[in-house]
């Protein structure tokens, strides 16, 4: 990874505001319209270097998008479990895999598929699966497929999980150690479910960068979305818009 974090921690009562990159200070996501743009008074977020070529190589090698939860179900205006934000970070997320790919970078497909019965679900969904009902995200329907713009393309990989953490019980850390994977860069829905808790996982295993792209992950509102990423700012996440991450090494 080419993005590395070197003085991540904030105060728990800061507000969102401005990071520090290697080039100059910028705002985060345009999209955080509701959050003041305050200057930080000297206290950094985080400050990233850039490294030489060849390391640039092997970084890129060892780095993989994880892109999770874009399906129909949550995405689209008829969704049954939509996230509000979701349809309005698809460009974005469209973009951040097309750079990945353009960069060597492999690009993982993290998606819910439950069974019809709603068998695997959480407790607290259960009723989602009643006798009568639309089940959302169910193997094999419509809402569980990616939203249009996103494919699955020959090397990607498909990852399933039934948590919010892409990492619970499944063999998502197995296969990234196998594939030499030691950063993560995260895109998708939303933010203080399935984003956090699997950034939250990743940064436990000891993942040596992790990087939520603040303009391509979304939640209900855009003051859930800004509170979450500072939380993981705190936790020494990383957290460029999109731009900053198109125009970096990473």
């Amino acid at each position: 990874m080419i993005l590395r974090v070197t003085n991540p921690v904030l105060p728990y009562n800061e507000t969102l505001n401005k990071s520090a990159f290697w080039r100059k200070p910028v705002f985060l996501a345009p999209n955080l319209n509701s959050i003041p743009k305050q200057l930080w008074k000297g206290k950094k977020i985080a400050t990233f270097n850039k490294f030489g070529n060849s390391d640039m190589a092997d970084n890129l090698k060892q780095t993989a998008l994880l892109v999770i939860d874009m399906q129909n179900d949550f995405i689209l205006e008829d969704g049954l479990m939509r996230v509000n934000g979701g349809k309005a970070i698809l460009p974005n997320v469209i973009k951040a895999v097309d750079i990945a790919r353009q960069r060597g970078i492999l690009v993982v497909w993290v998606v819910r598929e439950h069974d019809p019965l709603g068998r695997d679900v959480e407790l607290f969904r259960r009723h989602f699966y009643s006798a009568g009902k639309v089940p959302p995200v169910s193997k094999g329907s419509p809402g569980a497929e990616l939203v249009d713009g996103l494919v699955i393309e020959e090397g990607d990989y498909k990852l399933v999980k039934t948590r919010f953490s892409a990492f619970f019980n499944t063999n998502l850390h197995s296969f990234l150690q196998t594939e030499g994977i030691k950063s993560l860069v995260i895109a998708g829905v939303q933010t203080p479910n399935c984003i956090r808790q699997t950034v939250f996982d990743a940064v436990a295993l000891d993942y040596h960068d992790v990087l939520v792209i603040v303009d391509a992950t979304a939640a209900a509102t855009p003051e859930i979305h800004a509170a979450n990423v500072i939380d993981m700012k705190n936790i020494g996440v990383a957290t460029p818009t999109l731009q900053e991450w198109c125009e970096s090494d990473a």
